[in-house]
């Protein structure tokens, strides 16, 4: 027995590993976040149909180094205390977005649990997001 379980050892870390990393995205899903992809978002604001707030959840010396021109920054540990001053924005498409998608994830489930009516996250975050439109400081 103790052979087997050895074998399988590495496997069950592997798999403990990719539900830990899909956590988010899933709960995300349950609380009626969509997700939204880089060239989507980026259509949506070059068009200018719909009144669209990008969101950047990321620390501040991230959000420094490089973000999603026009994006508001609330970092994801100061989101519990900012909520009520983004009640402006409850009824306008939300895009949350982090490094990769995970932290924005959480926030957009936050914003889903106050209230907001159309939440995104952004697939892949800022590393799919890439060189489009970046804007520094």
């Amino acid at each position: 027995m103790t052979g087997w379980l050895e074998q399988a050892f590495p496997w069950l870390i592997l798999a403990l590993a990719a539900l830990i990393w899909f956590i988010p995205a899933i709960r995300a899903r349950l609380a009626g976040v969509k997700s939204m992809a880089p060239a989507e978002l980026e259509k949506a604001v070059r068009d200018g149909g719909r009144k669209i707030v990008v969101l950047d959840v990321r620390t501040d010396d991230e959000f420094r180094r490089g973000h999603i021109k026009g994006a508001k920054h609330l970092p994801l540990h100061r989101l519990s205390d900012g909520i009520p001053l983004l009640g402006t924005m409850k009824r306008d498409d939300v895009v949350c977005v982090c490094a990769s998608g995970k932290r924005s994830a959480v926030a957009a489930v936050w914003l889903r649990k106050a209230g907001f009516d159309s939440v995104y996250n952004l697939s892949g975050g800022m590393l799919r997001w890439g060189r489009r439109d970046v804007q520094k400081g």
